[in-house]
């Protein structure tokens, strides 16, 4: 009877292996766009020492910031720009070198969209909410108590929400990522290598920026999502090279430092159009709908398959403890 009661225990951790494992694999590699608005005010009750070393003006392209918004969820809509082919602002990111942050300066702010009156149709176009499903002022309100706050706490230049978001804009104008890559041949619907976009950023800017990719782990293709610009507290360029990124930077023989989480080895993606999710069925083809349901199918054979010869063999083993001990 106790060996019976091992067999049913060893079995139990397998199967809680298995259903850990899989759980873990998917958070590696969820990627966070936002806070929802609960997690924001629980964030918001961390006030934090504002003192930072950069300003990281990031731009992201709409096109993937959208793809990623509806891989997350079937109910996920897309709010676009218009015109669609422009880069736009994601947030100004005060932060220490070698660290996050920091975020939330100030617990008792309160964000107040009418301050926002007098830019608020640029903002609503060059600062844009992806992110539909959400209140259209979310991504405003999210990155004035998060970044923003912090900003203000030390630079008289960002010290209202106007200031905040109104460099943003100016950033934007003289430094667009549409006006950038367009200049050094990198344009929409085509497939370029990490170097290539280094290379032109560098040409333009001369100082170091972090490229940022969303990597897709349907397809097993990345797509160029976000270009991020460093500023001093002078409001001058800088170097982004100290910031902490997704991936270690990468050191090119005849580019130098490349900060970024972009594979070198695998071409980065820049789609003129957004993608179909997963969530969409009509795009697949009778054929690729087939083929899908047999790789499903051998899938969940396959991990039937291992899961009978763990049985079979912990049934074995019974019986040679069986028997080794009559």
């Amino acid at each position: 009877m106790k060996l019976e009661h091992l067999a049913i225990v060893l079995v139990a951790f397998y199967l809680q292996c298995c259903v850990l494992g899989r759980d873990s694999s998917e958070e590696l590699y969820s990627v966070e766009s936002s806070s929802s608005e609960e997690e924001l005010e629980n964030e918001a009750v961390l006030e934090e020492d504002p003192h930072f070393d950069l300003l990281i003006f990031t731009q992201r392209w709409p096109i993937t910031a959208c793809y990623e918004w509806r891989e997350k969820s079937a109910s996920n809509v897309c709010g676009l720009p218009s015109p669609r082919n422009i880069w736009t602002i994601h947030g100004i990111w005060p932060t220490k070198l070698n660290t996050i942050g920091p975020s939330f300066c100030n617990k008792t702010a309160i964000f107040n969209v009418t301050e926002l009156a007098p830019i608020e149709p640029q903002l609503e176009q060059f600062w844009t909410n992806v992110e539909k499903n959400k209140p259209y002022d979310s991504l405003w309100r999210h990155e004035w108590l998060k970044h923003g706050t912090c900003a203000a706490a030390v630079l008289t230049q960002l010290n209202s929400e106007n200031k905040y978001f109104g460099q943003g804009l100016s950033w934007l104008q003289q430094h667009s990522m549409a006006d950038v890559l367009n200049e050094g041949s990198v344009t929409p619907g085509a497939n370029y290598t990490l170097a290539n976009i280094h290379e032109v950023l560098t040409n333009r800017f001369q100082k170091n920026v972090a490229i940022e990719c969303f990597y897709d782990r349907e397809t097993k293709q990345q797509f160029i999502n976000e270009i991020r610009v460093c500023f001093n507290k002078d409001l001058e360029l800088a170097d982004c090279d100290g910031i902490l990124f997704e991936e270690v930077a990468l050191n090119s023989p005849t580019l130098g430092k490349i900060i970024s989480n972009c594979n070198v080895n695998k071409p980065i993606f820049y789609p003129a159009t957004v993608p179909p999710s997963r969530f969409d069925k009509t795009h697949l083809s009778p054929f690729d709908l087939h083929r899908k349901f047999l790789d499903e199918y051998k899938s969940r054979k396959a991990k039937e398959s291992r899961t009978m010869k763990l049985l079979v063999n912990i049934y074995k083993l019974i019986q040679l403890l069986k028997w080794t001990t009559i």
